[in-house]
């Protein structure tokens, strides 16, 4: 236990994890670390007893814990952004309430890493995915990684990066940039932001548990205003950072339009299709077939193109897809 000032801090973003965030805040505490940490947990007005759990530990741990606790519901990003923003230390860890650690020394070896390389402004690990609703299913590594090092352009449109395997510099910016404020998703924006300030490192270990749940964040409904707000995100990215990554932002604008013309198509709405197929074909093609799965993206163009200018074709598309689901 450690009543010095932290060298790091540990993020904890909560909101209806009362079946898991035990395991979440008994991996933290089992760290064992020559440096002083503080665990932050911002728990956002849950429905179920994950308040109390919070309460429960902070009473255990009164010296190390420290609770956020909003009056009303605030949201993930904003819960996220106002615990990050509480946090003191030099270093900045995450684990958000679902997931948890499970090598007592990850801590020790991120800092340590951090510490003796200036030049990383974050390190992270690979993680297992447990499957909750598949109790059979074995888990599976978040990500087969063939390399260790990376910069910014590696982060746009990918999800590269298990939360709960972050440890990064605190205190590299002061304030949050208006489209990071705003982000329908948090994290990889945020770690594009970071990359802005140095490189990325991949380090050994499988030392942490992803979840993957029904009520988990990653399992939100990807509806029109999902990718209609990611659409927003990239494109106020590419503008703070003045095009300078439009080579690799521009593909995965396409992307976002291709899955929203696959909504429309879903809806039976020719008009929106029309409409966002043609905000598509806005952005250059040589730049989509950069993207992945460059061998099916000119059959894509091409179907998309002739589902956009015929009522009759689209017609048929609607019945084949209604079909294909029977």
């Amino acid at each position: 236990m450690h009543s010095e000032v932290p060298l790091v801090s540990v993020r904890v973003i909560t909101y209806n994890h009362g079946r898991f965030l035990r395991e979440c805040l008994d991996g933290i505490m089992a760290q064992e670390t020559s440096f002083p940490f503080e665990v932050v947990i911002g728990e956002d007005c849950s429905t179920d007893n994950t308040r109390q759990i919070c309460q429960e530990f902070q009473a255990r741990y009164p010296d190390t814990i420290r609770l956020l606790l909003h009056a009303q519901n605030v949201g993930a990003q904003a819960n996220a952004r106002l615990a990050r923003e509480a946090c003191t230390g030099k270093y900045i860890a995450f684990c958000e309430g679902d997931d948890y650690w499970t090598d007592p020394t990850k801590l020790q070896q991120q800092v340590d890493f951090l510490e003796a390389n200036p030049d990383y402004v974050l390190c992270f690990h690979n993680c297992w995915m447990k499957f909750e609703q598949q109790p059979d299913r074995e888990m599976e590594l978040f990500h087969n990684y063939i390399k260790t090092d990376y910069t910014l352009p590696e982060l746009i449109g990918k999800w590269l990066i298990p939360t709960a395997s972050v440890v990064f510099r605190n205190h590299l910016f002061t304030e949050y940039p208006e489209w990071l404020r705003n982000a329908v998703v948090g994290d990889t924006p945020f770690y594009i932001l970071l990359a802005s300030f140095g490189s990325l490192k991949l380090v050994p270990g499988i030392m942490a548990v992803y979840r993957r749940h029904d009520g988990g964040a990653t399992n939100l409904l990807h509806g029109y205003r999902y990718w209609e707000r990611m659409i927003e995100l990239y494109c106020a990215i590419n503008e703070h950072f003045k095009h300078q990554y439009s080579k690799e932002i521009i593909p995965v604008l396409k992307w976002f339009h291709y899955k929203l013309t696959q909504l429309a198509l879903q809806d039976n709405d020719f008009e929106k299709y029309r409409h966002y197929a043609q905000r598509s074909f806005l952005f250059n093609t040589k730049m989509l077939l950069r993207y992945q799965h460059i061998g099916i993206f000119h059959y894509r163009i091409a179907f998309m193109g002739l589902t956009a200018i015929s009522p009759l074709f689209f017609k048929v598309r609607v019945q084949r897809q209604v079909q294909n689901k029977a």
